[in-house]
């Protein structure tokens, strides 16, 4: 074999090698994008790339799944690992008057960034930026926000 027709062979099985595999798929998810990329981008996405919408029931969820471990079911720091925190850890009662009024920014501020006030392993909340995604944060605030007690409406005197 002759140098140049090597070289456009080696170089055309070079290109072959080098671009993606395309393989035909239906229309749907993914559709217009090659089978193969596709799938190694749902398999490579994290957790929270989805975008959900924002709402009570979602928060729920991600409430019960990640929080109440801590906080307990209903948001009185009395969850089962609330039972081998250190004396100087500390878990709020989400439920007390005024505990939750005015204070979102800080909150999902506390929700993202986590609560590392202390030395490992004494960190009293994980950052959940890395693991939720900013609606399923904003939708856990939510939820938490039906803890707090019924604000009284004040009426005429009489």
């Amino acid at each position: 074999m002759n140098k140049p027709a090597s070289l456009v062979t080696f170089s055309a099985l070079a290109a072959l090698l080098a671009s993606p595999i395309v393989i035909a798929q239906p229309a749907g998810k993914g559709a217009g994008k090659p089978a193969s990329m596709a799938a190694a981008a749902d398999a490579a996405a994290p957790r929270f790339a989805r975008q959900v919408k924002i709402g009570v029931a979602r928060g729920e969820k991600i409430y019960v799944e990640y929080c109440a471990v801590c906080h307990g079911l209903h948001g009185k720091g009395d969850g089962p690992r609330a039972a081998f925190f250190a004396d100087i850890q500390y878990i709020p009662d989400l439920t007390v008057d005024g505990f939750l009024d005015d204070r979102d920014p800080e909150l999902l501020d506390n929700i993202r960034q986590g609560l590392a006030r202390y030395d490992e392993p004494a960190i009293v909340m994980p950052q959940f930026k890395y693991i939720l995604g900013e609606n399923d944060i904003r939708s856990a605030l939510a939820y938490v926000k039906t803890f707090a007690p019924p604000k009284l409406k004040k009426g005429r005197g009489g």
